[in-house]
């Protein structure tokens, strides 16, 4: 049986290169590399990755509390969901429990399918050159294990997927464009009554138009969830890839994939792992992340239980409820930015918010104005119940 390098490596376990990337690891730990101390501790006391299995790690262990440091909360993800039948974006604990499907166990395919930056992160994203995207979704909504509390039954029957991919500024024109921007605003600002300036239509224009294409549809991840609960994670970032593991790996990826370098590119995708082998894969990326410092968080998600179905969400309120659709993930530091839109007169077409009545051939100029101080990535999710559900595990009960 013949097997390509290309495929091992972009979708096989991280085993397979794990004794090399070890090595590096240890050499770069006794050069005394500098490394980003608050991405170590998201990683080790928010994520569960052991702390031995980071470099610097071991320094995050004390009475330190857990989760992300108050200055990152403004880069946890706030989920909303555009509801066909309302016709609006809504938040997902507006979600009726009656949406989501009544079957026991569920199947869940998600896809990521675009990235759109607002001025600011766009700027700090061109300024780092590079980003990667992490994100996970495992079965059962349990607290996060470490690699020395899980045994091999355990993998077997708490599997999940992982996706780890590199992201690139999609043009070169970036800075330049922002700076024109904020100059045309600033010198075609007009008064309103009272004194007050108004935005100049073109700069607030150009402040949103920046979008990266994530995954393809065939690329999407799919797994399993018995009881339709589970548990996803996901972070984000801008990275200097100079000088620093994150580079040498994206460069190694690059040249695997054998194309020209987009602003897509996925290097790790995992589609049924045991936990043992998600911490392996957490470690990875931690590490690749705060190695050499020059990183900059664009989101960031401790894990969140997620349910499908009506049982879970009975089960666990506060759980992130997923019926099949599409939505948005923005920073909540956004959130005021967000509210200044009317999420009754806003739908996501082709991946992009725009107003309610933009056809597919306005998508193009429509995204670039629609709420351009958001920073947002788009996900489209699939649900339906597992074969062994039978038919009578839909929505409603329908």
């Amino acid at each position: 049986m013949n097997v390509n390098r290309r495929d091992l490596l972009l979708g096989g376990p991280a085993a397979f290169f794990g004794i090399n990337f070890a090595e590096i690891l240890a050499a770069q730990a006794q050069t005394q590399t500098p490394v980003d101390n608050d991405v170590v501790n998201f990683w080790v006391r928010s994520m569960g990755v052991p702390a031995n299995t980071v470099i610097g790690g071991e320094r995050t262990r004390g009475r330190q509390p857990s989760g992300p440091s108050t200055s990152d909360f403004g880069r946890e993800p706030l989920f909303l969901h555009h509801d066909p039948q309302q016709g609006k974006l809504i938040t997902t604990d507006q979600i009726a429990p009656d949406k989501l499907l009544t079957a026991t166990d569920t199947e869940v395919t998600f896809q990521l399918v675009r990235m759109r930056l607002n001025q600011d992160d766009d700027a700090k994203f061109r300024s780092y050159s590079s980003g990667g995207i992490y994100i996970d979704l495992q079965q059962g909504a349990t607290q996060t294990q470490t690699a020395s509390s899980t045994s091999m039954g355990q993998d077997l029957g708490n599997m999940a997927t992982s996706l780890f991919s590199a992201i690139f500024p999609s043009t070169k024109t970036g800075k330049s464009a922002a700076g024109k921007a904020a100059k045309s605003g600033a010198s075609g600002a007009k008064k309103a009554e009272g004194g007050q300036p108004q935005a100049n239509p073109a700069a607030v224009k150009a402040a949103g138009t920046v979008s990266v294409p994530l995954q393809q549809a065939k690329q999407a991840q799919s797994i399993s969830l018995p009881g339709g609960t589970g548990r996803t994670s996901f972070a984000c970032f801008a990275k200097d890839k100079r000088k620093t593991l994150f580079g040498q790996f994206v460069d190694v990826f690059g040249q695997l994939a054998a194309s020209p370098m987009l602003s897509y590119l996925p290097m790790l995708s995992l589609p049924a792992v045991g936990i043992s082998t998600l911490n392996a894969v957490r470690s990875l990326v931690a590490n690749l992340q705060a190695h050499g410092e020059n990183q900059q968080w664009i989101l960031m998600s401790p894990p969140l239980d997620v349910t499908t179905t009506q049982s879970g969400a009975q089960s666990n309120p506060d759980a992130l409820r997923l019926p099949a659709g599409n939505y948005i993930v923005i920073p909540k530091e956004n959130s005021d930015a967000m509210k200044a839109v009317s999420m009754d007169n806003v739908k996501l077409l082709d991946g992009f918010l725009v107003p309610k009545d933009a056809t597919a051939l306005d998508v193009y100029d429509a995204y670039q104005s629609t709420a351009p101080g958001v920073s947002y990535i788009t996900i489209s999710v699939g649900v339906q119940p597992s074969k062994k559900a039978g038919a009578g595990g839909r929505a409603g009960g329908k």
